[in-house]
C-alpha cells in the first residue's frame, strides 16, 4: 500500500489510497519492525524569505566590487526534509533536517562558456563573512591562470567524495556492493566479497553510516530499521565488507538484512547505500601534502568508471594548491585517468579528518592520477 503527494497532503486521504493499493497485491515478505520510538533532528538557522535575501545580497555587493570581472547567478536555498514511520506495532521514528546553502555559478566576462566556476556553502547556518572570505579566494586562484598543466603521474587533491568530483571514486561501492548485483553474480566484486582479500589500499575504510550523532543522516532506513550498530562496513582496511541490504532483498536473495532500505515517493523500499563515510587518516590537508603542491579538480563533466574500474575524468576546472593548501591558479582543462583499483589502493595517500569547509560533511582525499592535455 504506497501513497504519495507532493506539497501539502491530507494524510487521512493519502492512508485511503494506500489501502485502496493493498488491492494490487504487491508481495513484501519482509515482516514489519516495530515496539521502538526514536527521534532525532538536525534544526538549521530557519530564516525568512527576506533575510536569505539580505543574505545573498550581502555576499554578492562585496563579490562584485572585489571582482568586477565576474558575473554571479544562483543564490540561495533552504530546505526542511523530514522523514515519519509508524506502525501499529509501536513503531514510531522520526528525523528531521533544516539545511540551507549558497551557490553561485561564475561567468567571466566575454567568456563564451555558459559558466566558468562556481563557489558555494552548505550547512545548517550561514556564516556571510565566512562565505566572502571562502569565495574570495577561490576566485583569486581561478582568476590566476597558470599557462601549462602538468603531465604525467601527479597528485591530485578530491575535494569531496560525494558531490560534484569525488563521486565517481566511490561509484562502484554504491552500485556493486549492493545484495542484487553481488547474489545476481552482476558485481564486479563478485569473487572479492565475503574474502580477505585487500582490494583497496590498507589506509581506506569506507561506511554506510546512520549515525546522527556524527552525520546528518536520518538514523533509520525506509523499512523503519535502526541499526545496532549504525555504521556498517563497505571496506576495511582496503578488504570489501558485506552487501547491502534491505529486509525485503535480505530474503530475496539469501543473505543478512543490513537495514540499508531507501525509499521515495510512490516507491518500494530498494536496497541502497544512505551516507558514506571515510575513516580519515589524517588531520588536516597540509598533512596529506608532504610539502609540495598538488592538483585540484573542481569541475568535471563527462567522466565516467568502467566497470574494470578504469577511470576517466574531464576537468574543466582545476585549480593548483599549493603545500599549504591555498590554492594559487587554474591550470587549462585536462583529463585525468587512472584505475580505481590504484587510485583507491596504491595510490591513494590518505583522507582528511578536515572538511572542505567548516560545515560541510566532505573530506579532502588525496591520491595519484595521470594528467593529459
Amino acid at each position: 500500500g504506497v501513497a504519495s503527494a507532493v506539497g501539502q497532503a491530507d494524510l487521512d486521504v493519502l492512508t485511503q489510497r494506500a489501502r485502496a493499493g493493498l488491492d494490487f497485491q504487491i508481495p513484501y515478505p519482509a515482516q514489519p519492525s516495530g515496539e521502538q520510538v526514536l527521534s532525532e533532528s538536525h534544526l538549521g538557522e530557519w530564516r525568512t524569505v527576506d533575510e536569505l535575501v539580505e543574505v545573498t545580497q550581502e555576499v554578492l555587493s562585496v563579490l562584485s566590487e572585489s571582482f568586477p570581472e565576474y558575473i554571479f547567478g544562483h543564490g540561495v536555498e533552504q530546505s526542511r526534509v523530514g522523514w515519519r514511520i509508524r506502525n501499529d506495532l509501536g513503531l514510531d521514528l522520526q528525523y528531521e533536517r533544516v539545511t540551507m546553502g549558497v551557490a553561485f555559478v561564475v561567468k567571466q566576462k566575454g567568456s563564451g562558456s555558459i559558466f566558468d566556476t562556481f563557489v558555494g556553502v552548505d550547512g545548517l547556518t550561514l556564516d556571510p563573512a565566512d562565505m566572502i572570505a571562502r569565495f574570495s579566494a577561490h576566485l583569486r586562484g581561478f582568476g590566476t591562470p597558470i599557462e601549462e598543466v602538468p603531465t604525467g603521474r601527479e597528485r591530485v587533491v578530491f575535494p569531496g567524495l560525494g558531490g560534484h568530483v569525488g563521486g565517481g571514486l566511490m561509484q562502484l561501492l554504491r552500485s556493486d556492493m549492493l545484495a542484487r548485483s553481488v547474489a545476481t553474480g552482476a558485481s564486479v566484486f563478485q569473487a572479492k566479497v565475503g574474502t580477505e582479500e585487500r582490494v583497496f589500499s590498507d589506509k581506506l575504510t569506507v561506511h554506510d553510516t546512520r549515525d546522527a550523532s556524527c552525520w546528518r543522516v536520518a538514523p533509520f532506513d525506509m523499512e523503519g530499521v535502526v541499526r545496532e550498530v549504525p555504521d556498517v562496513p563497505l571496506v576495511t582496511a582496503g578488504v570489501l565488507g558485506v552487501p547491502l541490504a534491505s529486509k525485503r532483498d535480505a530474503i530475496r536473495f539469501g543473505v543478512t538484512p543490513t537495514g540499508s532500505g531507501l525509499g521515495d515517493l510512490a516507491q518500494l523500499p530498494v536496497s541502497g547505500v544512505g551516507k558514506i563515510a571515510v575513516v580519515p587518516t589524517a588531520d588536516r590537508l597540509v598533512d596529506l601534502l608532504d610539502g609540495e603542491p598538488a592538483l585540484m579538480p573542481w569541475f568535471v563533466a563527462g567522466g565516467d568508471c568502467t566497470r574494470a574500474g578504469d577511470l576517466g575524468m574531464p576537468c574543466q576546472v582545476l585549480l593548483r594548491v599549493e603545500a599549504d593548501g591555498s590554492i594559487s591558479g587554474r591550470y587549462p582543462g585536462c583529463t585525468l585517468s587512472g584505475n580505481l583499483y590504484q587510485v583507491l589502493g596504491e595510490d591513494l595517500v590518505g583522507v582528511t579528518e578536515e572538511r572542505i569547509y567548516p560545515q560541510s560533511e566532505e573530506p579532502f582525499l588525496v591520491t595519484h592520477m595521470s594528467v593529459s592535455g
